[in-house]
């Protein structure tokens, strides 16, 4: 198992400090999509306004193993 950090940047940076265990980066890149999906859901029409957001993955040497860009007009 491998530890992977989820970072949201819109605006400020919100970063995962915890992180989640993964057996593999195809599990955590379904769990950043997942979870993206989620946030766009609850985020409703607020999201709508052409603002950018971004998800970045890390893996446990920081290293960007993933970034999801958001944006909706």
């Amino acid at each position: 198992m491998a530890r992977y950090f989820f970072d949201v940047i819109d605006g400020q940076v919100l970063t995962d400090v915890e992180g989640a265990d993964f057996a593999s980066p195809a599990q955590a890149r379904a769990e950043a999509i997942a979870t993206a999906g989620e946030m766009l859901r609850d985020a409703g029409l607020r999201s709508w306004d052409g603002s950018e957001w971004r998800m970045l993955v890390r893996d446990e040497d920081s290293r960007t193993v993933l970034s999801l860009r958001f944006s909706a007009e």
